[in-house]
């Protein structure tokens, strides 16, 4: 406890000299905590805006062939409907599918308001499909609304505002292709990335099975398949183009015959390029910190040099350079605790008043919210351990060397 307390007293009686490096340590260490935090709340937030737009989802549509097969010319049209839902179901790796097909339809709320917006029919396992949940107190399309033909509705809240001026409409009805639907469910208003016929939240929903039955539909526009997380969007896009070859009868080669659009493969780019964005906000805090170490070790060596008649005079009175050494190596990390804590506190304070700036939610939902993890604060702490051994290791090595006559010569 007493070398303890006169090495602070030492730390003190320099701190004139000390304060830019500790200043430097301190900005350091500040800039890697805030771009640490704002890397990591960036891809939280792209992640869950990932997830509710189809993160492990393929979406396909009909197209045309290319090339004959088993004695059929190209240029056929192909039309998807049940059989094909049914085939992409059965492939390894689908968990869910559901069918759907868009309309853009005027309808009116039951104020009077009338609007024209997207209108999806779609199977109950749709929001499975694409990853979205409905606001609580409400509920998605079920299987006995599409046994049933309910004329049931999930609305977005976008377009719940525009037709009723709020967003807590379940039990209320509208009308869409000229007859009353009730509206059971509420979508929120959230970022989504991999949008197609618009925002979820600017659509209606309704069964496929009751449009179906309503305009004798035989195919359907889109089929939706969502895969679990260990089949890879390459292997499920060639398993589901297979089945999909066997069930309407082209070659598995021909790419035209049926369209897709990779949900999972895109979702894996945008994760690949928010994790090189990480790396790269990482790599430049860190970069920061390394020259406040180099300061540290500049003026630790500096102080040691002045304080070789100091150091001969301690191993002439019997300390050993194991001693020398530890204490060296204690008041550098003093100095870098000192500077990466003060550093670390800012930071909280400068993420805090950040998190309270009254940003649009568009934009905090992309950029998500930037706070300071205990396990960065660890990271960060371990890399301020690092910087104090590494930056006082070669001083503390110096001041162990010294021999006593040394001192006396440099005296």
């Amino acid at each position: 406890m007493n070398e303890l307390l006169e090495l602070w007293r030492e730390v003190w009686w320099l701190r004139a000299r000390l304060l830019p490096v500790v200043l430097g340590l301190c900005l350091g260490t500040l800039g890697l905590s805030v771009l640490l935090a704002f890397g990591d709340g960036f891809d939280d937030a792209v992640r869950a805006c990932l997830g509710r737009s189809g993160d492990r989802m393929l979406r396909w549509s009909a197209g045309s062939t290319s090339l004959p097969f088993d004695g059929r010319p190209a240029g056929r049209t192909q039309r998807l409907g049940p059989r094909q839902l049914e085939a992409v179901a059965a492939v390894p790796g689908v968990v869910a599918v559901s069918p759907h097909a868009s309309f853009f339809e005027r309808m009116a709320s039951d104020t009077g308001r009338i609007t024209n917006a997207s209108v999806g029919a779609v199977g109950a396992r749709w929001p499975e499909v694409r990853g979205h949940a409905v606001v609580p107190g409400g509920r998605f399309l079920s299987p006995i609304d599409e046994a049933e033909r309910r004329r049931v509705a999930v609305i977005g809240a976008t377009l719940a505002r525009r037709l009723f001026d709020r967003e807590d409409v379940v039990g209320r009805s509208l009308r869409v292709f000229d007859r009353s639907f009730v509206i059971v469910g509420v979508l929120p208003a959230a970022v989504q990335m991999m949008n197609y016929n618009g925002d979820d939240a600017e659509r209606l929903f309704v069964p496929y099975a009751t449009v179906q039955a309503m305009f004798g539909l035989r195919s359907v526009e889109r089929v939706l398949a969502r895969i679990d997380a260990h089949t890879t969007p390459a292997a499920a896009e060639a398993s589901q183009r297979a089945a999909l070859a066997k069930s309407l009868g082209f070659s598995p080669a021909d790419r035209t015959a049926v369209n897709l659009v990779n949900h999972a493969r895109t979702a894996g780019e945008i994760g690949g390029i928010v994790t090189g964005v990480r790396t790269f906000l990482f790599l430049v805090g860190l970069l920061g910190l390394l020259v406040a170490a180099v300061g540290v070790a500049n003026m630790t060596f500096v102080l040691v040099e002045e304080r070789i008649p100091e150091l001969g005079l301690r191993q002439a009175l019997g300390a050993t350079p194991q001693q020398i050494r530890r204490r060296q190596l204690l008041e550098t990390v003093v100095v870098v605790a000192v500077g990466g804590g003060i550093g670390l506190l800012l930071a909280a304070l400068v993420l805090w008043g950040i998190n309270q700036l009254p940003l649009d939610p568009m934009a905090k939902g992309y950029l998500g919210e930037p706070l300071l993890a205990p396990a960065t604060a660890l990271l960060i702490a371990g890399l301020l351990g690092l910087c104090a051994g590494v930056a006082g290791w070669y001083p503390a090595a110096r001041a162990a060397a010294v021999q006593p006559m040394e001192a006396l010569r440099h005296d």
